[in-house]
């Protein structure tokens, strides 16, 4: 399981590379900065779903209201940040444990 959550960081360490890429692109061929969110990016793949997502969690009984505002900050982070912090704790928090010098 440790493997498999050290990949998964690694994956999204590359992914947040390319996208962080991706993000200087365009900021160089356009006149002005404007950082590509992850809300962007889900809604150019599917409107529908993000507006049905945002339908979903308001709804939610006592809870909806109150979750909806971290979600909606998540959603307008740059894509890059949004797969570079849980890259970087993964990649961490599950490297390889390292042998003591000399034990086999």
């Amino acid at each position: 399981m440790r493997r498999l959550f050290y990949g998964l960081g690694f994956v999204l360490l590359i992914l947040a590379g390319a996208l962080g890429v991706a993000e200087f692109l365009h900021a160089t061929a356009g006149e002005t900065y404007r950082p590509i969110s992850l809300g962007s990016i889900w809604y150019s793949i599917n409107a529908n779903s993000l507006v049905g997502f945002q339908a979903l969690v308001e709804k939610m009984p006592y809870v909806g209201p109150l979750i909806w505002p971290p979600i909606r900050f998540l959603l307008t982070l740059p894509a890059w940040l949004a797969a570079a912090v849980p890259g970087i704790v993964l990649v961490l928090a599950c490297r390889p444990r390292q042998r003591a010098y000399g034990s086999f």
